[in-house]
């Protein structure tokens, strides 16, 4: 965009002609699309644009498959760097030439531990013992005992919260997806609730993904503050954590 540097000074483009900080003008170059297309020197440019675009696809999939998940909980870049993580995985694939690599299942571990809301992890909020794992058509999260006065570290204001636990399925060479159901979740429970023990939740799919999938599993928490009955989001879900904790 244009800029009025003086009395008549003009800096940036206006139509056609880019106005220099030092008084000269020039054409603004024509884009060149064959070049960019054709020309050796572009090569390796060509190159991370493709892989680039086919990260930020991985990227879309996999926060549409957890779309109601992340939306109680992620902060204003979780798209780039989800993008970001999609790109080292890309790099990992050791088949394939530059530019052409693409998603593999053996290089899936990148994503264990991202956290969606980069100002709320999951390691200061959640301090009781939890394990996710994975068989057939199911990822089952057991938790051996949750005392929520002294296991979770709800904000000021909270009156109650809820445990978030989540799965898809994704192709990521169809970038399609399947949810999993989590038929018995625990609920909004009062942060002065009773010590739960032994406590499973399971996430089913319809059949067992294949083996070609990106299966991811999240956990987090939601926080509310309960008036005249009725459920509040605290603190526009800022302080809710989300993270992945399992993948294969």
């Amino acid at each position: 965009m244009a800029q009025q540097t003086g009395i008549l000074g003009i800096q940036g483009t206006v139509g056609g002609l880019v106005f220099a900080k030092d008084g000269s003008i020039r054409q603004k170059p024509a884009s060149n699309k064959a070049k960019f297309m054709t020309a050796a020197s572009m090569a390796r440019t060509r190159e991370n644009t493709a892989e680039f675009g086919q990260a930020a696809k991985y990227s879309k999939v996999l926060r549409d498959s957890l779309r109601v998940a992340i939306a109680s909980a992620s902060d204003s870049r979780v798209a780039s760097r989800l993008t970001q993580k999609m790109r080292e995985i890309i790099g990992l694939d050791d088949t394939n030439d530059r530019g052409q690599r693409v998603y593999d299942s053996s290089n899936s571990a990148p994503l264990l531990g991202f956290n969606f809301n980069a100002g709320a992890g999951i390691g200061q909020t959640m301090y009781f013992p939890y394990e996710v794992t994975g068989a057939g058509a199911d990822v089952t999260m057991t938790i051996p005992a949750l005392n929520p006065a002294s296991d979770i570290a709800a904000p000021q204001g909270t009156t109650h919260f809820e445990l978030v636990f989540a799965a898809s399925s994704l192709d990521m060479e169809l970038l399609t997806f399947t949810n999993a159901v989590v038929a018995a979740p625990l609920g909004i429970l009062a942060v002065n609730s009773p010590a739960l023990v032994n406590q499973t939740l399971v996430a089913s799919f319809p059949a067992a993904p294949a083996d070609a999938n990106l299966v991811v599993g999240v956990v987090g928490i939601n926080f509310y503050q309960q008036v005249n009955g009725k459920f509040y989001p605290l603190n526009n879900n800022s302080t809710n954590p989300l993270a992945i904790e399992y993948v294969a």
